[in-house]
């Protein structure tokens, strides 16, 4: 009997703490980031190129946020991040700004889209240069290749 109600006890307990708020992380008055583990590491990668805001409004998994450094390693001129770095950021970035109840869809491949109907001129200079071999890509080291 004793143990039983030991056990009644301890589950109600449980339930009770699951409905508890979770803390909230305080945000840095800077640059509005969540100020847990990793994020100074984040600021000096990430705001190098880009504010903030940029990058808060979006919502990834762990692979969303690999595929978006991958992305950027490849096509925007990020410089390689040892193995170690490239983990905090992501991990940071996918528990922080990870998907919740608003999260969207993955994004349709790009073969699967119809062609963009408003290629700007300035876009379709850039596609020209890239297909002439005239828009430097960022190297990518081995270490942070995908294997």
């Amino acid at each position: 009997m004793k143990t039983s109600c030991l056990a009644l006890i301890l589950f109600f307990a449980a339930f009770v703490r699951a409905d508890e708020p979770k803390a909230e992380v305080p945000l840095d008055p800077a640059t509005g980031m969540k100020m847990a583990e990793g994020w100074e590491l984040v600021r000096t990668h990430c705001n190098v190129c880009h504010s903030p805001r940029q990058y808060l409004m979006q919502k990834g998994t762990e692979s969303t946020w690999t595929d978006t450094i991958r992305w950027m390693q490849q096509s925007g001129g990020l410089w390689p991040l040892d193995p170690a770095t490239e983990k905090t950021i992501i991990s940071y970035l996918a528990s922080n700004y990870g998907p919740d109840a608003a999260f969207r869809r993955a994004p349709i491949p790009g073969n699967l889209l119809p062609p963009n109907p408003y290629l700007t001129d300035a876009r379709a200079e850039f596609e020209e240069k890239k297909k002439a071999g005239l828009v430097p890509v960022a190297p990518v080291s081995d270490s942070a290749r995908p294997q």
